[in-house]
């Protein structure tokens, strides 16, 4: 079923209220305050009954300056507006800033309301009606329906409700993924027996009684205990829809106007928005860089600082590229429009688009970030998700973080991801998350690179340790997360990039060349070590006898990794055929002893104590043995 919110926009005692009664038979001014001042202060909402069946929200917003915030926390949803002016004063101050607020908004249906016609006689409509033509002239409103009206006589009510409903056929159906699910909170209170229930518009998406939601920028996750929608019941509530939501375990204290209950993981915390400023075309302030102005989004309200990035001030009709920067986090979306309103005095004066709800903190007048910002602007979904991807490939971005920082469903996503990928311009990982093709070559040169210049280092060593190239890696381009070590390796294997042998990965197509003396250095250390018997010489002993320690190292390592030597401990290793004979009498001893001393293994190899015992400690170690008092016992 279609759902539409329907939303009166005018200056303070032009009749919004009564004209909103006049429809529903609601009075939507609920506080004391409001009954008694006759003025609307908060948001009220009404239904709108019709024959149709069609769900039709109406929310009143407040005509008075002073009540300019609370009007803003409930315009933003609407999909058809009610211009309401009344022809006994015609187009006032609020008048004009209301419009100018749904211009800047985008509100893209209209219907001009002229209220109180039983007090004024034609001539005085007339001139009103030209009036407002020159305001709306070149706006969304320009050919918009237009009707006279009078919530005290009745008249023209039933002509009004009918263009209503023909209007409302007209507005587009809101997405309802539940992935999409958002409710900006503009009402927080209690019911007795139910607890804690807030109240807003249901943006996008849909939600269900039972499901697990989160606040906004709390991330804190709650869950529906019940939803009603227009007065009635639910069990789901849709996007389009005056939403009240019961919460379970929160308290009312915990909650405010202007959080946001979203699907969980959908929206992410920043301090930081980048957006396209405009300043309205009436106004006659300036928006100089680094000014601090209010910011007006959904039912949320807070500060920030505006630093402009291809300018360094704009006045009326004006644009430009801007950060804007907050003290507390915020959580929006790529596409939502905003108001801003000047520091001091209080007033109205732009607004704009947001560019990227989460981006990175940004110096000014860079072409590089000014192109990016164009394209997000004004670029087709696939450059703005190739834009997106080539950003956050540094974070291997799965099809939903992508989602969510663009604002489409996963399977939109998914989708278009597929095209880029037959582009060439994206590549599929194995954990199934993505690159952007000028990231992966980026790393490719860089892997390149490292593998180069170790391979230089230590013409004869296989290659470079895996932990220590994941770690070049990572700190490189900046990763804390090991688990994207492995996932690196994995596809630089996979594609061919690298090599790998046991424990270490070499460049693709290298291979270790001894040359003559690198040989030399072999053949005298593996003599070294056959010439010593069980007598393990230590390995500084060892090194002593070349110039060149490091490749002798090399050397060493190399030999231990081939299996020509036994490492007992770091400081010392054992011919391969020593080792191999020492296990032999060991195995034998056992045959016909449940024990052995270490004198026993001492006569058995006929050599000192100091070197049985480095034999020992390393079969402890490997577990072939084990020490019960003062002799060992064989464990395999």
């Amino acid at each position: 079923m279609q759902n539409v919110i329907v939303g009166t926009s005018g200056h303070v005692d032009h009749g919004k209220t009564c004209l909103i009664k006049a429809l529903t038979g609601i009075d939507t001014d609920r506080l004391k305050e409001e009954q008694k001042r006759g003025i609307t202060i908060e948001l009220g909402f009404a239904n709108l009954p019709n024959e149709e069946g069609l769900h039709i929200g109406i929310i009143d917003v407040p005509g008075h300056e002073k009540f300019v915030k609370n009007m803003l926390a409930g315009i933003g949803g609407i999909d058809l507006v009610l211009l309401v002016i009344a022809l006994d004063e015609g187009v006032m101050p609020q008048t004009v800033e209301h419009f100018e607020i749904l211009k800047m908004l985008h509100i893209r249906q209209g219907i001009i309301v002229f209220t109180k016609a039983d007090l004024v006689d034609e001539d005085w409509a007339e001139m009103v009606e030209e009036d407002v033509s020159s305001l709306v002239e070149g706006s969304f409103l320009e050919h918009a329906d237009r009707i006279r009206v009078s919530a005290f006589t009745g008249q023209n009510i039933p002509e009004l409700k009918r263009m209503i409903l023909e209007k409302v056929r007209s507005v587009g159906l809101r997405r309802s993924e539940p992935e999409l699910f958002r409710l900006p909170i503009d009402r927080v209170f209690t019911m007795e027996g139910f607890g804690t229930v807030v109240t807003g518009t249901l943006l996008e998406g849909s939600c269900k009684a039972g499901e697990e939601v989160m606040v906004y920028p709390q991330e804190r996750i709650l869950k529906i205990r019940g939803i009603q929608s227009h007065g009635q019941k639910e069990d789901e509530a849709y996007a389009g829809q005056r939403t009240a939501i019961n919460l379970a375990n929160v308290k009312k204290e915990d909650l405010l106007r202007g959080e946001v209950l979203a699907a969980p993981g959908t929206l992410t915390n920043s301090t930081f928005l980048d957006v396209k400023i405009t300043l309205f075309s009436n106004t006659d302030r300036l928006l100089k860089n680094g000014d601090r102005v209010h910011f007006n989004y959904g039912s949320a309200q807070t500060i920030a600082k505006a630093v402009l990035l291809d300018k360094d001030s704009i006045g009326a009709g004006e644009s430009a590229y801007a950060q804007l920067r907050f003290d507390t986090p915020l959580a929006v979306k790529r596409t939502d429009r905003f108001i801003i309103r000047f520091y001091s005095p209080v007033e109205t004066f732009g607004g704009g688009i947001i560019l990227d709800s989460c981006p990175g903190k940004h110096k000014r007048h860079q072409e590089e970030l000014i192109s990016a910002l164009q394209i997000r602007e004004t670029g087709t979904d696939d450059e703005i998700l190739e834009l997106v991807l080539k950003e956050e490939s540094i974070h291997f971005p799965s099809v939903h973080m992508l989602a969510a920082k663009l604002n489409w469903t996963d399977n939109e996503t998914e989708s278009r991801m597929e095209t880029l990928k037959k582009q060439k311009k994206a590549l599929s990982l194995n954990d199934g998350n993505f690159f952007h093709k000028a990231f992966w070559e980026r790393m490719t040169d860089k892997t390149t690179e490292i593998l180069t210049a170790f391979h230089k280092e230590n013409p004869i060593a296989q290659g470079m340790e895996k932990e220590e190239i994941k770690s070049r890696l990572l700190a490189s381009f900046y990763l804390k997360d090991a688990k994207k070590g492995d996932v690196l390796l994995n596809e630089l294997l996979k594609r061919g990039i690298i090599t790998a042998s046991g424990s270490t990965v070499a460049a693709a197509g290298f291979s270790a060349q001894y040359s003559d003396a690198h040989s030399d250095m072999r053949n005298s250390m593996i003599k070294t070590y056959q010439e010593a018997g069980f007598e393990a010489p230590s390995t500084d002993e060892v090194m002593a006898q070349f110039k060149d320690k490091k490749q002798a190292k090399q050397v060493l390592s190399d030999l231990f990794k081939e299996g020509v030597l036994i490492k007992l401990n770091p400081g010392a290793y054992l011919y391969k055929d020593h080792y191999e004979r020492a296990m032999a009498l060991l195995r034998n001893h056992y045959k016909t002893h449940d024990t052995m001393s270490l004198a026993e293994f001492r006569d058995m190899l006929g050599t000192s104590r100091k070197y049985v015992l480095l034999i020992l400690d390393h079969l402890d170690q490997q577990k072939i043995t084990k020490l019960q008092g003062d002799a060992r016992v064989l464990l395999k």
